[in-house]
């Protein structure tokens, strides 16, 4: 089956271009796919002049462009496209709409939003314009609700703690777990003016960079253990682990002033290794890297940890000491055994067999 043109319709707005998409099917009685959400949509736009070139945009249903130019005519075109069955549709007509002037109050807007992450510890950055006075107000939303096809401009949620704030930083830890999120920044000027800039998604667990673990060295006979934590701390040293399935690169060496030791390394899933066979008198230095292979990240290693090895002392005289031990304790166990065992015989043997016969008559 060929998948048909989708409806568009443009409204144009603040200096932005609102996309409204309906499915392919959406006016048939019949339908050869059942459920819309299988519809990923592809908008391709280009300003209307000699010098134009094509832009793309993958797009939600109802979705906005921007960083269009002012007072100009854009022409748009989408098309409906199934991944699972690798399919591409038909493009709707082309539809153009004009531009309208920047707005006035674009000067107050909020811009060159990031998101710094690391260890599930997520913060929104941006730059505020010229020096009014501005508050700012973070609103996030889930990311399943874009898919969905209805006008999501009611699923806009606060975040806790970043209303109303003049600073340009927001810690927004709190909403965040697994999946993905979108999030705006509502800048304010009194009671009239406020702007609304961009959105920006986020991954959560693509987007969160992971710290270094913790190490801590201990010894024991001829080993040395390695004992690693896991980035994070709390909860979300948990959810890291949870979703990340850790591995461990532990680089460890001979600490030596007179000569350059080869650095050995060893990958391990556990949070405890082992490094055998260690050399009495040496220093040896350690460091762990963290890594989740399905997502592709690795952490910086850790800082350097070293440990001294006691004196060692030869294998003979170790054999030979636990010989001797063992027998003074073999002696003082088996000596009153054997004294106590020897009286009980010499007891038994006087009653039950004496060593002379009483005579006949009388046995």
């Amino acid at each position: 089956a060929q998948i048909g043109p989708p409806g568009l319709e443009l409204q144009s707005t603040k200096g932005v271009v609102k996309v409204m998409i309906s499915p392919p099917e959406a006016n048939q009685s019949k339908k050869m796919w059942m459920n819309d959400l299988f519809f990923k949509y592809k908008l391709v736009f280009w300003e209307n002049s000699s010098h134009a070139e094509l832009q793309s945009k993958d797009v939600f249903t109802i979705d906005t462009i921007e960083g269009l130019a002012p007072d100009s005519t854009y022409c748009f075109k989408v098309q409906a496209n199934v991944p699972l069955e690798g399919k591409q549709g038909l493009f709707s007509p082309i539809s153009c709409v004009k531009t309208t002037p920047k707005a006035v109050n674009s000067l107050l807007c909020a811009t060159n939003l990031s998101v710094l992450a690391l260890n599930m510890k997520f913060h929104l950055l941006w730059d505020a314009q010229g020096n009014q006075d501005v508050s700012y107000s973070v609103q996030y939303q889930f990311g399943y609700t874009k898919i969905l096809h209805d006008d999501d401009s009611a699923k806009w949620l606060s975040v806790p703690r970043c209303e109303n704030i003049t600073s340009t930083c927001c810690d927004f830890s709190s909403i965040i777990s697994s999946g993905f999120y979108y999030l705006r920044v509502q800048a304010r000027e009194g009671h009239n003016k406020s702007c609304f800039f961009r959105e920006v998604r986020v991954n959560a667990l693509q987007t969160n960079e992971i710290g270094p673990p913790g190490v801590r060295l201990d010894l024991s006979d001829t080993l040395l253990h390695i004992l690693i934590s896991p980035p994070g701390e709390g909860a979300a040293a948990e959810k890291m682990r949870e979703n990340y399935d850790f591995s461990y690169r532990i680089l460890y060496w001979k600490n030596s002033s007179n000569k350059e030791e080869e650095v050995k390394q060893k990958e391990v899933k556990q949070t405890i290794a082992t490094v055998p066979d260690v050399s009495p008198s040496t220093l040896y230095c350690v460091k762990v890297q963290a890594f989740s292979e399905s997502y592709n990240k690795r952490s910086a290693y850790s800082q350097q940890e070293c440990i001294h090895t006691p004196a060692g002392t030869s294998l003979p005289l170790i054999i030979f000491g636990i010989f001797m031990g063992a027998l003074l304790v073999v002696l003082l166990v088996a000596t009153p055994l054997v004294f106590v065992l020897y009286q009980a015989y010499n007891k038994i043997k006087y009653v039950f067999f004496p060593s002379c016969q009483p005579p006949l008559n009388i046995e």
